[in-house]
């Protein structure tokens, strides 16, 4: 995938960051290493998933969220595709997910929304990180996680 630009702090970056419609957070050694912009979302397949999984491992703890923020929806961001390396950590993976957080509080998201097809990662991890079931009806398991507090559920 043919980055656009990456940026190393948050901090100092905030109003270019919060403007990315696709993206990739690498933490490393429980430390952000980069945000990438990307030109455009990459679909995942599964059997990238498996390829990656069996054959293109990443090494050591490092973890990476690819991110896309739909057309038309401005106010959710979508979670595409999560990826660790072999010695992945605890807290660099949450450290990546607080860093997905952040930029949905710049941009003023209502929610982070994920399909999750991984049976190791269970409803009652993603309960415990502020995830909740959602579309039930649909096919799969499909979570939100919401920024906004105040804004009303859907019945």
């Amino acid at each position: 995938m043919w980055i656009r630009r990456s940026f190393s702090k948050i901090e100092t970056n905030e109003n270019a960051i919060s403007r990315i419609r696709c993206g990739r957070i690498v933490m490393r050694d429980r430390k952000l290493e980069r945000i990438e912009q990307h030109w455009m979302r990459r679909p995942v397949s599964v059997a990238q998933v498996w390829w990656q999984a069996k054959w293109a491992a990443l090494p050591g703890d490092v973890c990476c969220l690819d991110y896309h923020i739909p057309r038309g929806m401005n106010a959710f961001i979508t979670l595409d595709y999560v990826r660790s390396g072999d010695a992945t950590g605890f807290a660099t993976a949450i450290g990546a997910f607080q860093v997905l957080d952040e930029i949905a509080r710049l941009r003023k998201s209502y929610a982070i929304v994920a399909h999750v097809s991984n049976a190791r990662i269970t409803d009652r991890h993603l309960k415990r990180a502020g995830w909740e079931r959602h579309l039930l009806d649909w096919p799969g398991r499909h979570f939100i996680r919401r920024m906004q507090p105040n804004v009303p559920v859907a019945a």
